[in-house]
Order: C-alpha cells, then structure tokens, then sequence
C-alpha cells in the first residue's frame, strides 16, 4: 500500500459525513435553495472535515501504541507503521494550513473560524487526556457535534430552534454511549488495555444511561416538532409528520446495539443497514418537503 493511500486512510474521509451537520443550519432556517448560503455552507463542510481528519491523525499519533493491540485498529497507518509519526506530523500541519486557506477563500466569518480552532483544540485535549476521564470522554464527543451546528449558524447569521439544538447533543451522545457499548462487549476483558476509561464502563451502566438519552432524544425531537423552527414559516403540524421517521431510526439503532452488538462505528453502521439507511433518506426527505414544499 502507498504512501498516499495510507495517508488518506488516516484522514478518515468516511467519517466525514459527521460534517454533514454544518448544514442543519441551512436546511432547517429555510435557506437551502438560496447559492450565496449554500456556498458559504460548503465553505464551512470543507474547512470541518480538513479540521477533523487534523484531529483524526494526532488521535491516532497519541493512540499508536494501544493501537498495535487492538485487533482491528493495529491495521491503521500508524500503528502498522505503514506511515511513520514524523509524515503524520507534517500531513496534520498540512491539513491544518488548508483548513485556514479554505476559510479565508470562503470568506467565513472570524466567530466561524473561531469555532474551528475550538473544536481542534478540543479534540487534542481530549487525545491528550479527556478520554480517560469517565463521561467527560462521551460529553466531549458530544459537544464536537454542537460546534458544528454553531459553525454553521454563524456563517450564515442565522438561529436554529434550541430544541434541535438539544436533540443533536442528545443524539450525539446516544452514538457515543452505543459505541462504548460495542468495546465494552466486543473487548471484553481486555477492554481496559485497549481504551483504559473503559475500566470505568459497564454494560449495565451504559444501558441506564442509553435509556436515559433514549428518551430525552425523542421527546426534544418531538418538542422541536411542534415549536418548528425560528425565522421560519414551518407549519408544527406538519413537521410532526416526520416524528415516526426518528422513532424507527431509534429503535432500529437500539436493535442493532442489543441484538447485534454492533455499534462500533455508528458511521459505517448507517451505510451497511440498509433499513437504517433508507429510515435516514426517508427522514431528510420529509424535513426538505415540510420546510420547503408544504408551506
């Protein structure tokens, strides 16, 4: 495998669609169909996923050696040695020069550039530590998410409902907690050498704490879809009509955890559940309908 390959496997481009939540902000204030914001949107896709892979690749730096045991993850470029720390070092350099280059051709916003440093900055920290400290690890993840739809909200001025707001953070860390889960289940006991905060996790807990964001995710769903959104013409009841969208995509999740186990990469689970995948499609679909078509 080549160089360039292997570089590109540690930017992580599938995980990329996590960026997908910058644009919220456009699809749900109304805007979707105006260039100007969809341009500067894109702008703000561009400069998160060169700021996440940044972060994806001194991840793995910091992870190298726990790396080397893990069973699926001794295969990333790092820990396989296939690119070596120092080429890493200066492709995060890079990632991060091209980041700033693409926000200034883009023109965003300094509070939207802001937000960037803050989200690298954050995720550093939480290579460097965060992650060994028990539920701050998962809030951490979480508010990755938030950053996101705040930098969203800022490049184009615009306000999203405080309970989507919510809803994403609740959702967020559903996914995150689901994910424990699976290393908790899928490492057993030697959980603890791979990911030393998951000697603070037990299946038990975790299913407490799932039930918890279970519920707190679908009622902030739903009180979203009566309140509609701000600067918006969104009739609430119709917006209602995409509440069994989300029910089935969470219980098809919850079944995918429990009855599976699976939910190791909540990313490449969207892509190889096809009903998940199709509940998702279906969703968006009817969020652009309701907003854009039915007013």
């Amino acid at each position: 495998m080549g160089l360039t390959s292997s570089l590109i496997r540690l930017a992580r481009p599938s995980q990329w669609i996590k960026n997908g939540f910058v644009l919220m902000p456009l699809v749900f204030s109304g805007r979707l169909f105006c260039p100007y914001d969809t341009v500067k949107t894109l702008g703000v896709f561009v400069s998160f996923c060169l700021a996440a892979s940044a972060t994806y690749a001194i991840n793995d730096y910091m992870d190298m050696d726990q790396d080397r045991i893990h069973p699926l993850k001794r295969h990333r470029p790092l820990a396989s040695g296939a690119v070596s720390p120092n080429v890493a070092l200066t492709f995060v350099a890079g990632l991060l020069a091209m980041m700033f280059l693409n926000s200034l051709l883009f023109k965003l916003p300094f509070f939207t550039i802001a937000v960037l440093v803050i989200y690298i900055v954050m995720h550093c920290l939480y290579s460097w530590g965060l992650k060994n400290l028990v539920i701050i690890d998962v809030l951490v993840i979480s508010t990755g998410f938030l950053l996101r739809i705040l930098a969203g909200t800022s490049a184009l001025s615009v306000g999203v409902s405080s309970w989507l707001v919510l809803c994403t953070f609740s959702v967020a860390i559903f996914l995150a907690l689901g994910k424990r889960r699976h290393e908790v289940m899928f490492l057993n006991g030697e959980a603890v050498s791979h990911r030393p905060v998951l000697e603070n996790y037990s299946v038990g807990f975790l299913d407490q704490l799932l039930q918890v964001v279970t519920t707190s995710t679908f009622i902030f769903y739903c009180l979203y879809s009566v309140k509609a959104g701000p600067g918006t013409d969104i009739q609430s009841e119709k917006m209602m009509l995409t509440i069994p969208f989300v029910t089935y995509g969470i219980f098809r999740y919850l079944y995918l955890i429990y009855h599976r186990e699976d939910g190791g990469s909540p990313t490449a689970l969207l892509f190889t559940d096809p009903p998940l995948l199709v509940c998702v499609t279906l969703w968006l679909m009817a969020c652009v309908y309701v907003i854009y078509w039915s007013v």
